[in-house]
């Protein structure tokens, strides 16, 4: 591996580090919070609302809650996917109707079932994305596995990453593998990457 390769992966793993450190630390009546605000932002945007399929994360408890936005799109007649991760690194978006369905899966992860319909990636409208941390120009730093990357790199879907202010950087490392995010959702603000 070249060095500055070499470099740039310690540093993902050294601000990884950084993050989930600073993510569990985080008190539990402001994450509560913090995740009410992030959902109110998606709610009113205008890419969700003209969204009929949107593809999204299944959260983790610390990760910032998506299971408030997947119960509203479904209560909307939206077609909603999650993924479901296969082997060699690669997710698949697969079609739930409620939350019921879902069971933990890789990584302790709640997914649905390996039956659950495909959809294809060229039919999602709005994908959610995951971020332990993200920066202005709308690259973000995930947990390494390159999942998101590889599947959105298939999807002409408008990105959104959902981030906590707190980990809302100037610049962050990355490759020409990383996949920009054109909206980054926080507590905050609702920042769009893509303009001049």
């Amino acid at each position: 591996m070249p060095p500055k390769l070499c470099t740039m992966s310690n540093d993902k793993k050294a601000l990884r580090r950084k993050f989930l450190s600073e993510r569990a630390a985080q008190d539990a009546a402001e994450k509560q919070c913090m995740d009410r605000k992030i959902t109110a932002h998606v709610l009113e945007h205008e890419s969700y609302r003209r969204a009929d399929c949107i593809f999204a994360y299944v959260s983790t408890p610390q990760e910032i809650d998506t299971r408030a936005l997947l119960r509203a799109a479904l209560a909307a007649g939206k077609t909603v996917c999650v993924p479901l991760c296969g082997a060699a690194g690669e997710m698949t978006a697969r079609q739930i109707s409620s939350l019921d369905e879902l069971r933990p899966g890789a990584y302790g992860i709640d997914e649905p079932d390996a039956a659950a319909r495909e959809i294809p990636p060229e039919e999602i409208a709005l994908a959610l994305i995951p971020a332990l941390a993200c920066d202005r120009q709308g690259y973000r730093l995930g947990y390494g596995g390159g999942y998101y990357d590889r599947f959105l790199c298939r999807t002409g879907a408008i990105r959104m990453a959902l981030c906590a202010e707190q980990r809302l950087m100037e610049s962050l490392p990355h490759t020409a593998l990383d996949q920009r995010c054109r909206w980054i959702i926080t507590e905050r603000q609702v920042l769009r990457t893509d303009e001049e």
